[in-house]
């Protein structure tokens, strides 16, 4: 017979000495054979391992045991005893434990032999046929049994026939997907990237190009179940390959929630810089990396006032080069942005854009499992008579009944609280903010998710996409809607329905981890937008599909240049003029060397003072002109002249 330690008898006197109460407010921690069984995990599987062998719930807080945080819990126990120096407060709706562990759950399941899944070998062009005419919806991700999930999209403005995208692929091999298209959204083709050989997998992309025709993609490489890091990738054949370039975040191993963007401005003196933000733990960061030189060391932009983690954020720029980064605060839940306007050298202290009633996540109907995060989607624009900031999120509707995490609708489809996506902006540059608004509140009980936001840098219009549960009682089928301000955000257009069809990641057969994912994206120039939404229309797999939307909601109609002429006053020099045309704001002009283009912009114009403009040229080159009026946006038609300068 063994002779009980001091320890059981101490814990055995301290139990008797609890009574009943204190049994009852013991945490009831699953067993083994239960979390096997909730997550289909084969036997003998080293996923089957891992789990048997992070247990010890001692590690948790004891309210861990019944909280509604998607992470299963011998997963917090490993990620805890790799990172104990962890904040995991309850405090904090996150508890301390990164979103990517969510996805970091998905690639275990769907890999339990903890291995990374093979490379995809396919990486040409596939041609896919548009759905629809008016509307038309293409599915860029092509068939596949594999969710995909979590996409972003961006127009190359310097030639909008070229377009990239990207989304999660965990079910897959696990490296991350990405869409390229070389006709302006007509066609697609789908590669993967390259996995380093310490990453296991993929998540939260992030795509962009600089001036030179170079696409970025960023991504958090996962190791093993308790490290990450960004990584950023690049392709200089328009999206079709791609190769490892660098890792903005350093030495960094807790990085979360990553966004990616690139200065576009002509008039930035930081004109291609990249920047890339993410949360690691608590604390918000900022990176920048300059045209063709490597990244600075991360800066901290949040402080003190983010008593939560500052998780779900954005950055941007505008034409003067000034960066702005946004982040919602889980602990304090405030929206915040910062500035800099030294290309992110340093930042200005935090702002309060807007208070938020519930925080970091919202569980509803149609997403309930996954729960639709709080992120914001930010913007700018600068004139010589502007200087506007703007910010876009969802929350709670503010109604009686819908103020506090408490009120949230749940899986309760008669629930009077409502999600809705907010807006504010700023007119000073991001000092100081106006009242917050909602979008479109519609009377009845349908909720909206996963909201995206875009300035057009050609016309400062704004547009913004989401899903909304409008047509369904139930709240549970979704389609895309999208909005669009054309007059800095004073009011909004009525909401247009973008999906062709609906989708439901409530029924059978969906990816219940991470149903729609945390984002959508949203990219657009002079006029035509690109949504990109996960998609699961017909009960077929976790899709990604886009549309390409013209939008004219800030154009008038004009007419073309008249009377287009170009002579040779100067040497080497040569003079394009035309007829002022009623109602034109500016004029473009652009010069090809073959009739019929490509064209390249070479010159904008004030109207209506000035009907012409000098352009030093190659003497003796052939040359030819389009010119076009605007008014909001580019006129349809354009008038064209060519010309030979002679050598004087």
């Amino acid at each position: 017979m063994r002779t009980p330690s001091l320890a059981l008898i101490v814990g055995l006197a301290a139990a008797i000495a609890a009574g009943a109460a204190g049994a009852q407010s013991r945490p009831s921690w699953p067993t083994v054979e239960h979390q096997l069984a909730a997550d289909r995990v084969v036997v003998g599987s080293a996923l089957q391992g891992a789990i048997a062998a992070n247990q010890d719930f001692s590690l948790l807080r004891p309210e861990e045991a019944g909280d509604k945080i998607p992470v299963p819990l011998w997963l917090r126990v490993l990620w805890r005893k790799a990172h104990p120096e962890g904040k995991y407060s309850g405090d904090d709706p996150t508890g301390g434990y990164p979103l990517a562990l969510r996805e970091i759950h998905e690639w275990m399941l769907s890999h339990q032999d903890l291995l990374p899944g093979l490379p995809r070998l396919e990486a040409e062009a596939a041609p896919i046929s548009r759905v629809g005419i008016s509307r038309p919806n293409l599915r860029i991700s092509g068939p596949s049994s594999d969710p995909r999930s979590e996409a972003d999209i961006r127009v190359f403005y310097n030639n909008r026939s070229k377009i990239i995208a990207a989304s999660n692929n965990i079910g897959g091999s696990g490296s991350q997907s990405q869409f390229w298209s070389a006709d302006g959204g007509a066609t697609w083709g789908h590669t993967e990237l390259p996995l380093l050989a310490a990453d296991d997998f993929h998540t939260d992309p992030a795509v962009d190009w600089t001036s030179d025709g170079t696409a970025w993609s960023l991504t958090i490489g996962v190791i093993g179940s308790d490290t990450l890091r960004l990584r950023l990738y690049k392709s200089v054949d328009g999206g079709a390959t791609w190769s490892f370039d660098s890792t903005p975040s350093g030495s960094q191993d807790v990085t979360d929630k990553s966004l990616l963007w690139v200065d576009h401005s002509a008039s930035s003196p930081y004109r291609d810089s990249l920047y890339a933000t993410w949360h690691n733990d608590d604390p918000v960061f900022i990176a920048r990396r300059r045209k063709n030189g490597a990244w600075g060391a991360p800066v901290r932009v949040s402080a003190g006032e983010t008593t939560g983690t500052g998780i779900g954020g954005d950055v941007k720029t505008n034409s003067a080069g000034v960066v702005f980064g946004f982040w919602p605060d889980t602990g304090s839940g405030k929206i915040f942005v910062v500035r800099s306007t030294n290309g992110g050298d340093s930042y200005t202290k935090p702002v309060a854009v807007a208070s938020t009633y519930d925080s970091y996540d919202i569980g509803v109907p149609a997403q309930n499992d996954r729960r639709a995060l709080i992120y914001v989607s930010g913007g700018a624009y600068k004139t010589a008579t502007k200087n506007l900031v703007y910010a876009a999120w969802t929350d709670l509707s503010g109604a009686t009944g819908c103020t506090l995490p408490r009120n949230e609708p749940g899986s309760n489809a008669s629930s009077a609280c409502k999600m809705r996506v907010w807006f504010a902006r700023s007119t000073d540059g991001g000092v100081t903010w106006g009242a917050k608004k909602m979008l479109n509140n519609q009377a009845g009980k349908n909720d909206q998710l996963n909201q995206a936001l875009v300035v057009d840098e050609a016309t400062g219009a704004i547009a913004v996409i989401y899903y909304d549960t409008v047509n369904d009682p139930a709240r549970k089928q979704t389609n895309i809607w999208y909005q669009s301000s054309f007059d800095d955000g004073v009011s909004w257009s009525a909401p247009f329905k973008v999906t062709t069809a609906a989708s439901n990641e409530t029924s059978g057969g969906a990816d219940f981890g991470n149903q729609y994912g945390d984002y959508n994206s949203l990219t657009g120039y002079a006029g035509t937008f690109f949504p990109v939404w996960t998609d699961r229309r017909s009960g077929q797999s976790e899709e990604i599909w886009t549309a390409a939307l013209t939008d004219a909601g800030g154009c008038k109609p004009l007419a073309a240049p008249a009377g287009v002429t170009a002579s040779t006053p100067n040497p080497g020099r040569i003079r394009v003029s035309w007829q002022a045309v009623a109602g034109a704001t500016e004029y473009h002009l652009y010069r090809g060397t073959k009739s019929g283009g490509p064209y390249s912009k070479v010159a904008t114009v004030a109207a209506p003072a000035v009907t012409g403009v000098d352009i030093g040229l190659t003497p003796g080159a052939r040359y030819y002109y389009v010119v076009r009026s605007f008014a909001g946006c580019e006129s349809a038609n354009s008038a064209q002249v060519s010309a030979v300068v002679r050598v004087h």
